[in-house]
């Protein structure tokens, strides 16, 4: 609705411009009433109507030169009708000078002002159309200058930009740019509330977008506006976080840079607030400020890259509360030391590489492991360094279960392989750790599970292996025992020898001369 205020010293005349009239058929309601000029000057400052409609002829200070007094104090916008008795061609000249939209004379004739209030509804809302727009590319042309000082571009015409931001200066005394980062899924939702109350901010502007997250510059306006006092970047922060939080909960970082004086400026608040975004992934809550990290900085460390193989090593031999604790105490670290976060991304990533490789070796699935974890999702960057090892311990313990399973799937069929390759070749010499990768498992598992199908280990077997081939040559043949130990493997006669005793009780040359035919 459009406001209204009437002017007039006559109680009369204003009763009937009250009831004669239907004001908001057209769009208007009556915002006030002033009984003189010097009222009406201070109504027309506090309320700023769309509309006055004053008489002309009133006490110290008329119709006219309260129109005058209006238009010198800058409420060029508001619309004014004059009414009177008289038919004054000098007071009809003047009016048109300053501006009047409509004369009506007393008594008001009703179809008259209907007539009137159609056309100048009419005009409001043309105007108001103007007035959108041009406030729309003044918006436009700030975001542009702001969005050029904020990434340091360079400009074509240095004339225009210094007078762009002159007028920044007189926007506001401080500046600081506020970076928020948010999930794709949940953009939407964030953008239109970021927009929504930027547009409610004196002086703020979004002025940089990508898909998850996007720059806003923010200008302390002057403490004159008592609207705005004791208002600073950090509370505007804080603000729009609350808000979004009622959205999206925990669905929104903030990382707020260094406010500044000059505009000129603003790409050092931008930096800071990146550099500042890198703190958050070490930090418990979602919003942080530069001014309160006291120049502290993310540190690389390549010696924790050696916690990789520890962790690999309880995955694969230790229990599942070792292994817990193992990427518990090595996150800890990373926040004690400072450790950057692309660092911690870089020891994730081994982890997970190592974990599917195992996994693969095993027989199993990658892809099933990779799909019951959120290491997959496209967010993962967007998570603090809590959500970080608690995802990273929930993919260990289930790679650990599965690799668990895998080899209690092989332990029949794998084993049975091992001890019939070791019939075939015991002859020949191979470590276990060769052994292991033939069949694709670990030296550690490979063992333990051997001697836990068939009571004893490779080594053993290989033995046995070798002493009943050799049994079988002294018992048949008339080769030497130095040949026969050549023959079934062992390079050294005395290991043979060793050997031979421990499983018969007697020498080489007993045993023959005991089983001779």
């Amino acid at each position: 609705m459009y406001k209204v205020l009437l002017v007039d010293d006559e109680p009369f005349a204003i009763e009937g411009l009250q009831l004669l009239i239907d004001w908001r058929k057209f769009g208007f309601e009556i915002n006030g009433v002033c009984t003189n000029g010097e009222e009406a000057v201070e109504a027309i400052r506090t309320s700023k109507p769309d509309l006055v409609v004053t008489d002309i002829h009133m006490p110290a200070m008329n119709g006219l030169e309260l129109i005058e007094e209006a238009r010198r104090l800058g409420h060029d916008s508001t619309m004014f009708v004059i009414t009177s008795g008289y038919s004054d061609f000098n007071y009809a000249r003047q009016a048109i000078r300053l501006g009047v939209s409509n004369y009506l004379t007393k008594p008001v004739d009703t179809m008259e002002a209907d007539d009137m209030l159609e056309r100048l509804a009419q005009e409001l809302k043309e105007k108001q159309e103007r007035e959108v727009v041009r406030e729309q590319a003044k918006v436009q042309e700030t975001r542009h200058v702001l969005a050029t000082l904020v990434t340091g571009q360079e400009v074509e015409d240095a004339e225009q930009m210094a007078h762009d931001i002159a007028h920044l200066y007189e926007q506001a005394q401080k500046w600081t740019y506020v970076k928020v980062r948010f999930q794709r899924a949940d953009s939407g939702q964030i953008r239109s509330m970021i927009h929504e109350t930027v547009s409610r901010e004196p002086c703020c502007y979004v002025v940089e977008n990508e898909q998850d997250a996007c720059g806003i510059v923010w200008g302390e306006v002057s403490s004159e506006l008592e609207t705005w006092q004791g208002r600073d970047h950090r509370d505007f922060a804080e603000r729009l976080l609350s808000d979004l939080n009622e959205i999206v909960p925990d669905g929104v970082q903030f990382a707020v840079g260094l406010p500044v004086q000059q505009p000129e400026a603003l790409s050092l608040s931008r930096s800071m607030a990146v550099e500042t975004e890198r703190f958050l992934f070490l930090h418990q809550g979602n919003l942080l400020f530069a001014e309160d990290l006291q120049e502290q900085r993310l540190r690389f460390n390549p010696e924790s890259l050696r916690e990789v193989d520890l962790i690999m090593e309880h995955l694969e031999n230790g229990s599942p509360e070792q292994l817990s604790l193992s990427i518990r105490e090595a996150f800890h670290q990373f926040v004690m030391n400072k450790t950057a976060p692309e660092f911690v991304h870089i020891f994730m990533t081994q982890i997970l590489f190592r974990g599917f490789s195992l996994c693969k070796e095993l027989g199993g699935e990658t892809k099933d492991l990779l799909l019951d974890t959120a290491f997959h999702s496209d967010d993962r960057y967007h998570w603090n360094i809590e959500k970080s090892a608690s995802m990273m311990e929930k993919f260990c313990l289930k790679c650990q279960a599965v690799a668990s399973s895998l080899r209690q799937k092989q332990l029949g069929g794998t084993q049975a392989m091992v001890a019939e390759y070791l019939q075939a070749h015991y002859r020949e010499t191979f470590t276990i750790k060769e052994l292991a990768e033939r069949f694709f498992m670990h030296p550690v598992h490979l063992g333990q599970s051997f001697m836990r199908k068939y009571g004893k280990g490779v080594l053993d077997m290989v033995h046995d292996l070798r002493i009943e081939e050799a049994m079988r040559l002294l018992r048949d043949s008339d080769d030497a025992s130095c040949a026969i130990a050549e023959q079934v493997g062992y390079k050294s006669y005395q290991h043979f020898l060793k050997q031979f005793e421990r499983r018969t009780g007697l020498k080489p040359a007993e045993y023959r001369l005991k089983h001779a035919k």
